[in-house]
């Protein structure tokens, strides 16, 4: 096969599917907020670390620089609306929770709560925010991790452009 050289725009079209993540976090009132997040990787792996880039004016940004504490969960194929409303609407004036019906579990070592039926959850603690370009990227250690019970659920993916979400089965 042969590569050409295109716009950017052109290239990015084809790297689908990727990742999407609910973050939830919980400010020092009590209140939680759940955001959906496209920009996510593993950064380390001893320790655990994540990378995600969250825009520093989203209330989930605002939060983790606050308290340093999030959780990092993986949606199943059937909370994409739910995933889709996170990832659209912003957490200053809206309970997502409660919008979306999402339900929270408590977490083992942080404040920010677990998204109950997501496929993974992973509580983070922040190490690092770096400012490489126009997006803050967050860095955060896995302090806990959980695992859905049911093994079969398949992972909300974005699956092609303006927000096409689908499912991927685990191998």
């Amino acid at each position: 096969m042969t590569q050409i050289a295109c716009p950017i725009e052109e290239a990015l079209a084809r790297k689908y599917p990727e990742p999407v993540v609910l973050v939830t976090t919980r400010d020092h009132d009590g209140r939680a907020n759940v955001m959906a997040a496209a920009w996510v990787c593993f950064a380390s792996s001893e320790p655990w670390m994540f990378l995600l880039g969250i825009d520093a004016g989203a209330r989930t940004y605002e939060v983790i620089v606050r308290t340093r504490q999030f959780v990092v969960a993986f949606p199943h194929e059937g909370m994409g609306r739910e995933t889709l409303y996170a990832g659209t609407n912003h957490g200053h004036a809206t309970d997502k929770f409660k919008e979306t019906g999402l339900a929270m579990q408590d977490a083992s070592v942080v404040r920010a709560p677990l998204v109950r039926d997501a496929v993974a959850n992973f509580e983070c603690e922040l190490v690092e925010i770096y400012q490489p370009g126009d997006c803050p990227l967050i860095a955060g250690k896995v302090v806990a991790a959980h695992a859905n019970r049911d093994a079969d659920l398949r992972r909300l993916c974005l699956v092609g452009p303006d927000y096409r979400l689908g499912g991927l089965r685990p191998a």
